[in-house]
């Protein structure tokens, strides 16, 4: 059942306000920039809306780990696809970088990508599309957390804004699991527990891939040990196919997902349905990558949050969900806690400005 035709136009107002901030706030940048972070907030949701509806009713297609290990697969292919047609089929190759190296980035994002994705299908099962947004506001303020833990330092005020955040999150798990078990929706909380994992999953990942493409940006390598930035569609090939080898090793020993009964249950619409959040996903995969060489791991996260009011009003909209009051409010704290965060980075970045401008002056001067 869909909303009111009024919250119908303030949610569609609330999508376009925010692709309005997003251009007011990245157009300095120059348009490339733009473009990237409004189609990587756009596929964003447009990929979770789709998981969504591939696995609920009527369709009921609850295959979470084949439906990551497609998406993944999907961007092997595209991947491989264009190193052939560059004429440099050795970089589909694992051993295109440094076996150390490998070990360091790409068995890490291969572990975190099913934790990321996987869980957050499994998560939308349990809870709806609106309330796995909400926990994803938190993302930014993890990916901080992990960059600080990998060489780059927090102010008071962003550990502040980070408490917030949590402490935002925890209100908003209260408030689900109050209002599951008054509903007698026990399998709320499991959806929770997922959610979170998958929050962690993709905080990881994306800290990692930060550091492949921009490995100076973590206080730089040692002398004689310097790695080379590698490209995007590079740090794609590296990674996705472990993701997918993986995925599918947790949907067939852990999830007991069998490709038989995914096939046979498998419609003319659905397949044109799931064949659609695979196209979402292969460019949400492409344009988040890119907005993440262009903004940094925290930037991109903090772009990426901005489809959690989107979603979340897109689905009590047109779903007919349903979000508790707390969890509204618990929302808000982590908003909250988020601006606090990003005003705790700002400070340190004029810091840092002003400590290059004096260096500058005094080497002048000397």
């Amino acid at each position: 059942m869909s909303a009111s035709p009024i919250s119908q136009i303030i949610a569609v107002s609330i999508t376009l306000g925010l692709f309005a901030a997003i251009w007011g706030i990245l157009r300095p940048r120059g348009l490339r920039v733009v473009l990237s972070a409004s189609f990587f907030v756009a596929f964003l949701v447009a990929t979770q809306l789709s998981v969504k509806l591939v696995e609920s009713p009527p369709y009921n297609w609850k295959y979470p780990g084949l439906l990551t290990t497609l998406h993944f697969s999907c961007v092997v292919v595209a991947c491989a696809l264009y190193w052939s047609w560059q004429g440099q089929p050795q970089k589909i190759l694992p051993w295109s970088i440094p076996p150390q190296r490998w070990l360091k980035t790409v068995v890490p994002v291969a572990l975190s990508q099913p934790i990321s994705v996987v869980f957050n299908n499994k998560a939308m099962v349990y809870a709806g599309a609106g309330v796995c947004a909400v926990i994803g506001t938190l993302s930014p303020v993890c990916t901080a957390l992990l960059s600080s833990c990998a060489g780059r330092p927090l102010t008071v005020l962003s550990w502040g804004g980070v408490l917030v955040a949590f402490v935002g999150a925890a209100t908003i798990s209260w408030g689900e699991i109050t209002s599951a078990q008054e509903k007698g929706k026990s399998q709320i909380g499991q959806g929770l527990i997922y959610a979170f994992a998958s929050l962690t999953g993709r905080c990881a990942k994306i800290v990692i891939l930060d550091y492949m493409m921009a490995p100076l940006a973590y206080g730089g390598p040692a002398e004689g040990n310097e790695e080379e930035p590698l490209s995007v569609i590079h740090v794609l090939m590296l990674t996705y196919p472990w993701g997918a080898v993986l995925s599918l090793t947790y949907a067939l020993c852990v999830g007991g997902e069998s490709p038989q009964q995914a096939w046979e249950q498998l419609t003319p619409q659905l397949a044109g349905f799931v064949a659609l959040s695979c196209a979402f996903a292969l460019a949400l995969n492409f344009l988040g990558t890119f907005a993440l060489r262009d903004l940094g791991a925290s930037a991109q996260q903090i772009v990426g949050k901005l489809n959690t009011i989107c979603l979340a009003s897109i689905s009590v909209a047109f779903l007919g969900e349903v979000l508790p009051l707390v969890v509204v409010l618990g929302s808000a704290l982590v908003l909250g806690g988020v601006a606090i965060f990003e005003r705790g980075q700002h400070e340190e970045e004029g810091e840092t400005d002003s400590g290059t401008e004096e260096h500058v002056e005094l080497k002048l001067v000397s």
